[in-house]
C-alpha cells in the first residue's frame, strides 16, 4: 500500500471537485489529478498540479494511480439526458476502480447522486437517468476496494434551503473527509439539505443509508 497520502482526483475542474482541489491544497495534502486538458485545468484551478493528461475511456491508467493512497472521484457526464451516464461516467468509473484494485489504494471516494437507486421522492423518469450511477457503485462495491459513496442533492454554488439541493462546497468537503473517516469506510451516504434534516445525520456527510 502506498506509504505518503497521495490524493487522486478524477474530474478536478468541474464544480464539486474544484472545490475538492481547494480544500486538499488548503490541507497540504500530496495531490494529483487526471484531466482530459492541461490548459483547461491549469486555467481554472492554477499551476504547479501534478497532472496526469488523458481520458479515463482509454487511458493506461497505471501511472496515475502510481503512489495514490485515496481517490475522489466526481466524474460526472454533462449529458445526462442523452445517455452520458452509460457511455461515459459508468465505463469509464469501472475502469478506474480496476485501476484502484491494482494500485491497492486505501480508499476510493465516489461522488454519486441520490437517485441512483430507487429512492422515495425521487420521480421514476430520474431513476432512469441515473440508473448508471447505481450500476457504478455496485462495481465499486463489488470490487472489493475500500470505498465511500457520497449521493449528493442536486448541486448549487453557494448556499440553499432548498431541500433538495446542497452546496457543491459541502459536497466537496465532505468527500474529502471520506478519505480519511473511520465511520465513511465501506459506508453510502446521502447529502441534501432534507437529509441533513435527518435524525442521525451527520452534519458533514449526511444520512448514513444501507446499500441497495
Amino acid at each position: 500500500m502506498p506509504t505518503q497520502d497521495r490524493v487522486l482526483v478524477i474530474g478536478g475542474t468541474g464544480r464539486t471537485g474544484r472545490h475538492v482541489v481547494h480544500i486538499l491544497r488548503q490541507e497540504g495534502r500530496p495531490l494529483r489529478l487526471l484531466v482530459r486538458d492541461r490548459a483547461r485545468a491549469e486555467e481554472i484551478l492554477g499551476a504547479g498540479l501534478d497532472l496526469v493528461v488523458g481520458d479515463a475511456l482509454d487511458l493506461d491508467l497505471a501511472p496515475a494511480f502510481a503512489g495514490v493512497a485515496h481517490v475522489i472521484s466526481t466524474l460526472g457526464s454533462r449529458d445526462v439526458h442523452g445517455g452520458g451516464l452509460r457511455t461515459v461516467d459508468l465505463p469509464a468509473t469501472v475502469r478506474l476502480v480496476a485501476a484502484a484494485k491494482a494500485a491497492d489504494v486505501a480508499r476510493f471516494v465516489l461522488c454519486s447522486t441520490i437517485g441512483a437507486v430507487p429512492t422515495p421522492g425521487v420521480p421514476p423518469h430520474m431513476l432512469e437517468w441515473f440508473a448508471p450511477k447505481g450500476e457504478a457503485e455496485a462495481a465499486l462495491r463489488e470490487s472489493g476496494v475500500p470505498f465511500a459513496i457520497v449521493r449528493p442533492g442536486g448541486l448549487v454554488d453557494g448556499p440553499t434551503t432548498d431541500p433538495r439541493m446542497i452546496d457543491c462546497r459541502d459536497v466537496a468537503r465532505a468527500l474529502v473527509d471520506a478519505t480519511t473517516r473511520a465511520d465513511a469506510l465501506d459506508a453510502t451516504f446521502e447529502l441534501s439539505n432534507a437529509r441533513l434534516q435527518q435524525p442521525g445525520a451527520d452534519p458533514t456527510l449526511g444520512l448514513h443509508v444501507t446499500a441497495r
